[in-house]
Order: structure tokens, then C-alpha cells, then sequence
């Protein structure tokens, strides 16, 4: 089994010492911790706009994009794909998750005004499932066939949650919202994209994968 998958993506052992290993994943919690207490700062501000620019984050719908599942999966893609090992990336995906879950919950100690609430319980369950998810997303980042069919598939569920299509076409609903969209999608292109010919086939297969599951998504 370790060689087939091994045939998929070869992990980069090489490149992975003990300092760099480390440093990676005490980054993962920093940046889990950092992008917890933001999310609550940017809803907080949203919600209780005091001066003229915390306006445009309610306009802008900052604030919503975090409560919605596209951009957690941008967050958790990145740092699968992004770690030499699928072991790696299992565990610093572990950590960034709870690194954002204590940034949920510390929160209000660092933002004022906030008051404190309850962290769903959802977030303790993702954190928990985080590793075997990036075991699993780890292997998406290649020009194997494999990745690449596993990469149309994530764009194809992707594009169909975030848009309003069908087959053959593409209904607009609320600009900001298609807008925000537009660009998580691209990131996870970009994230996933490894060769010019990978990047093709996953844009092409992925449209149209999007376009055939839009009714039914």
C-alpha cells in the first residue's frame, strides 16, 4: 500500500529536518490561533460597527465568509498539501484546527467589547477529524492521474456548493457573494496546482463536473 500511494505523491522526506519540521507546525497553531480570534474580531465589528471603515467589513461580508464551509476548506487544504509528509501534514493540520478553535475561545480576552459564547461544538469535532481529512488531501498536490482526477472532483463539489450552476450554465446571485466565491475557488486552484498540464485538466474536468452536479448540490 505505501508504494502505490507512494506512486501518487512521493512525500519529501529529504527536505523535512527536526528544525524546519518544528517551526512548521508551531506556525500551524500561531496562524490557527491568529485566524481564530480575526474571525470573531471581524463578526464582532460587523455586528457592532462604531466607526465608518468597520462599515465595510458588513459590506464586504467578511464577517459571513467565515461562517460558511468554502474558506475553512481553503485553510485546510493549504496546510495538507503544503507539508512534506501525508504524517506531517496530519498533524500540522491537527494543530492549525486548534490553534482556530482556542482563538474562537480566547477570543474576548483579546478583543474588547467581545463578550465570550460558547464555540460550537462542531469545531471540536473538525479538529478531531482534521488528520485523517490531510492524510487523505496530502496526496491531491501532484501530476499523477490520481491527484488530478482527485483534483476535479474537489473543484467540480467545490464549484457546485459555491455557485448557482447547472449544466451549461451559470446564474448569478448576489455580486459580493459570487465575487468572494470566485476568488476561494481560485486559491484553491492555485493551492492545488502542481504543472501547467494538472492545472488544465482540473480547471477543464472541474467545470464541468460543477456544471453536471449544480442541480443536485
Amino acid at each position: 500500500m505505501k508504494e502505490k500511494l507512494s506512486k501518487i505523491r512521493r512525500p519529501e522526506t529529504e527536505d523535512a529536518s527536526l528544525a524546519v519540521s518544528i517551526i512548521a507546525s508551531v506556525t500551524a497553531v500561531i496562524a490557527g490561533l491568529a485566524i481564530g480570534i480575526a474571525v470573531k474580531a471581524l463578526q464582532f465589528m460587523a455586528a457592532n460597527s462604531t466607526v465608518w471603515w468597520q462599515d465595510f467589513i458588513g459590506e464586504l461580508q467578511l464577517d459571513v465568509v467565515f461562517n460558511k464551509f468554502p474558506v475553512w476548506f481553503l485553510f485546510g487544504l493549504a496546510v495538507a498539501v503544503w507539508s512534506w509528509t501525508p504524517l506531517k501534514a496530519a498533524i500540522n493540520e491537527f494543530l492549525f484546527f486548534l490553534g482556530v478553535t482556542a482563538g474562537f475561545i480566547l477570543a474576548p480576552s483579546v478583543v474588547p467589547g467581545l463578550t465570550s459564547a460558547a464555540t460550537p461544538t462542531i469545531w471540536f469535532i473538525i479538529t478531531v477529524l482534521s488528520p485523517v481529512a490531510a492524510y487523505i488531501f496530502w496526496y491531491a498536490k501532484s501530476q499523477s492521474w490520481p491527484s488530478i482526477l482527485f483534483d476535479i472532483i474537489i473543484i467540480g463539489l467545490m464549484g457546485a456548493y459555491m455557485f448557482d450552476c447547472g449544466f451549461l450554465y451559470l446564474h448569478p446571485g448576489d455580486f459580493v457573494t459570487d465575487a468572494l466565491n470566485g476568488v476561494i475557488l481560485l486559491l484553491i486552484f492555485i493551492v492545488l496546482a502542481s504543472g501547467v498540464i494538472q492545472f488544465l485538466l482540473t480547471l477543464v474536468g472541474g467545470i464541468l463536473l460543477a456544471l453536471a452536479l449544480g442541480p443536485v448540490i
